[in-house]
């Protein structure tokens, strides 16, 4: 044994022999001599980020990243683990590790992210680590939760303590119907920043909505979906409000409507409204569109879900917002100079649409399910029937001002002459067409002497009186037409589908042009049912120009 413990003593006089060796070479590098209020915030940089991007909230046998700051050396660990605030970026981890975690914490504000979905097999070290996390409910700031039945014993129970230090609360539920306490935070709501439920059978009244800037409820049960009247007199108080996320939050808003209510309502004012989101049916819509006073500079993306038995669901009242909005004074209007692209997206059968107005040209984005800014001020999404796709759309497109937009796409595009004739009256200074899948429609309203007209009183017939007799070519100002994937109607042959032409049918269309010169590029396009081919033309000089045919083998 004494031979065991001179050994031992021996090691570590080394390891002490090796330490003071390294130490001066330690202090050396600039890293080394940082000072402790810029480590500190260094790691708690590393700390946030990672629970931003990395943590989904899942139960994790190995640390995060950023704990490995504190193995660096001696002095970036004492930093570490005397700075509380790095270690209150909880993890959900073994029983064991989340004690330490707490406790290196001390008293400071909790930010906790829970995921543990239905496919997750219960485990003891997780449901002990859970109920830990959540036994210091007293000290989350943050609390974002999605779990299912199997744990939502270790969940929902703990809302009903006290949670004064809690600003934002994001839960989803997998089963809308799981037990909610019957009185949340012991009867004292906390004054929350940012309120986020999914399938969530719990009433906006349980929790205190003034101090409010973010406000997001998804697919809420049937039975506790407010109705119009009551969100209203709720977000009146919302004064902070920057986002309002709204999808399949609400009934339908088709008796309020038509109520004295509505016409006598006055409006509800949110200055401070950045984004906009409104998945409801139409009336819902129309409902809140006409109630809230919008600025300008708020981004809005509507889901509108058609509702055959509302006199609202030809859309003609949207499209009145619309032109409301952007005839109002400069200061609080959309201004048309902000819209220079028009993106449309016609789903298979002609059952829904989505239109993306856009401030930048060209600014196309097939990521139709991703997040959006304030990049895209305008997106709707509409449902449609075969028989009036094409009137809702130009609709909805030609009651707002797009005298500037300069580019259009539309994927799938089965529209008649008369919508094109429309569309390109009301776009004026389009330069460029992208028209992507489906048939090749009818574009020889490109080379016809067509009646329009500027702002002003317009006829039956859509014209304005001052205008009869005066011949303008649509959309003089074109410099490229691309089309992809476009199917086009065989010479002598109408087995596709209408509306549909031939190439030789739009070729003399662009050829016969009075107008600036301009480019047609033609990728993986064919003629019915014939080999893709690639061609590029220009036109202009009162003629078409072949670049090259790959089905004609030309350069």
């Amino acid at each position: 044994m004494e031979t065991v413990a001179l050994a031992v003593e021996e090691v570590m006089g080394q390891k002490s022999a090796l330490s003071n060796f390294y130490a001066p070479w330690n202090a050396r590098p600039f890293i080394f001599r940082l000072p402790t209020e810029i480590l500190e915030d260094i790691f708690i940089q590393c700390a946030s980020d990672y629970h931003c991007e990395h943590n989904d909230g899942s139960p994790t046998s190995d640390a995060p990243s950023w704990v490995n700051v504190s193995y660096v050396c001696h002095h970036w660990r004492h930093v570490a683990l005397n700075c509380a605030t790095i270690w209150t970026y909880v993890f959900i981890t073994s029983s064991r590790w989340t004690e330490e975690l707490l406790a290196r914490s001390r008293q400071a504000s909790l930010k906790i992210r829970i995921s543990l979905p239905d496919d997750t097999i219960p485990q003891l070290e997780n449901t002990q680590a859970v109920e830990k996390v959540m036994d210091h409910l007293e000290r989350i700031q943050e609390l974002c939760v999605d779990v299912s039945e199997p744990y939502d014993k270790q969940v929902l129970p703990k809302l009903s303590s006290r949670a004064p230090r809690l600003q934002t609360l994001q839960i989803t539920l997998d089963d809308p119907s799981l037990e909610w306490p019957s009185s949340l935070f012991a009867g004292v709501p906390p004054a929350l920043h940012t309120l986020d439920l999914s399938f969530c059978s719990v009433r906006l009244s349980s929790f205190k909505l003034n101090a409010l800037t973010t406000l997001s409820l998804h697919d809420v049960p049937d039975r506790f979906r407010q109705n119009i009247e009551e969100f209203l007199a709720v977000m009146s108080y919302m004064k902070d409000l920057e986002h309002l996320y709204l999808d399949h939050a609400l009934t339908s808003a088709t008796g309020f409507l038509s109520s004295a209510v509505f016409r006598t309502f006055e409006k509800i004012d949110s200055p401070h409204l950045s984004h906009l989101l409104i998945g409801a049916p139409l009336s819902t819509t129309v409902a809140l569109l006409s109630c809230v006073n919008i600025p300008s500079k708020t981004a809005v993306k509507l889901e509108c879900h058609s509702e055959p038995d509302c006199p609202f669901h030809n859309y003609a009242v949207l499209c009145s917002l619309f032109t409301q909005r952007c005839s109002m004074t400069k200061d609080h209007a959309l201004s048309s100079s902000t819209i220079l692209s028009l993106d449309i997206v016609i789903f298979e059968g002609l059952t829904a649409a989505t239109l993306t107005f856009s401030p930048s040209e060209r600014n196309f984005n097939d990521e139709l399910d991703e997040a959006w800014d304030s990049n895209i001020p305008l997106r709707i999404n509409v449902d449609l029937s075969e028989n009036d796709g094409d009137r809702i759309i130009s609709n909805i497109c030609c009651s707002m001002s797009l005298s500037n937009v300069r580019s259009l796409r539309v994927i799938q595009p089965p529209f008649s002459p008369g919508f094109w004739r429309r569309m390109l009256g009301h776009l004026r200074d389009i330069r460029y067409i992208e028209l992507y899948g489906a048939n090749m429609p009818d574009l020889s309203v490109l080379s016809l002497a067509d009646l329009t007209t500027d702002e002003g009183a317009r006829n039956q017939d859509g014209l304005a009186a001052a205008d009869r007799g005066q011949s303008h070519i649509l959309a003089p100002n074109l410099e490229e037409l691309m089309l992809e994937w476009i199917t086009f109607l065989p010479e002598g042959d109408s087995d596709l589908p209408e509306p549909a032409i031939t190439r030789h049918s739009l070729l003399d269309a662009l050829s016969t042009r009075q107008g600036p010169h301009g480019r047609l590029t033609m990728t993986r396009c064919a003629i019915g049912n014939s080999d893709p081919f690639d061609s590029g033309m220009v036109w202009g000089d009162g003629g078409i120009h072949v670049v090259y045919d790959s089905e004609n083998n030309e350069e």
